[in-house]
């Protein structure tokens, strides 16, 4: 039993521990959004030396967490990265993509609101968290050219379906690539605070 002491109630350590492991697993006075250092702070922890990641909102109800070992000026600003490895947390689960790459400096990997891009050449992929199913679906878009030189426009989705799409379908693709945001990688706290 709590004890009165001048007007207030002394709890024993019983009913404070109680307490405070009622709030971590009821999420009592917490935000919707998780904390990064929460969510990918041992992630973190354990880089190489070599490796930078970055944190990035993407629209999703966390933050996404990437990771690469080699980074290149883009001459915009950004230590920009060709190919990294991608976290997303849900409910305490990593949906992780081993590997995601763009083939070429001129096409860095990107985001926009709730997809993540590579890019080649003749050809984009878009990478988006399906929230219900608990995955990562992916469809590539790219030119494919016939023995005479001609073009058409294909789509690849999740399952490996492809499709014949038109060129403004295609073009669609690459104008939210071409809007998207450059991901800047870094190594501390200093570039990519919790």
């Amino acid at each position: 039993m709590p004890e009165r002491l001048n007007g207030m109630t002394k709890y024993g350590g019983r009913y404070l521990i109680t307490a405070l492991f009622l709030c971590l697993f009821t999420g009592c006075g917490s935000a919707e959004k998780e904390s990064n250092e929460d969510l990918y702070g041992e992630i973190i922890a354990g880089l190489g030396d070599e490796e930078q990641y970055s944190l990035q909102d993407i629209g999703e109800k966390n933050d996404v967490l990437f990771t690469t070992d080699m980074t290149y000026d883009d001459g915009n600003g950004h230590n920009a990265a060709l190919s990294c490895k991608v976290y997303y947390s849900v409910d305490g689960e990593f949906y992780t993509l081993e590997r995601i790459e763009s083939l070429g400096t001129a096409w860095p990997v990107s985001y926009g609101e709730q997809c993540i891009y590579t890019a080649s050449e003749h050809g984009v992929t878009a990478y988006a968290f399906d929230g219900k199913e608990l995955r990562w679906k992916v469809t590539q878009y790219e030119e494919v050219f016939d023995t005479e030189g001609n073009t058409s426009c294909e789509r690849t989705d999740v399952e490996g379906n492809k499709e014949t799409v038109s060129e403004e379908d295609y073009l669609e693709v690459w104008e939210d690539y071409k809007e998207s945001t450059v991901i800047n990688f870094g190594y501390g706290a200093s570039d990519n605070p919790f």
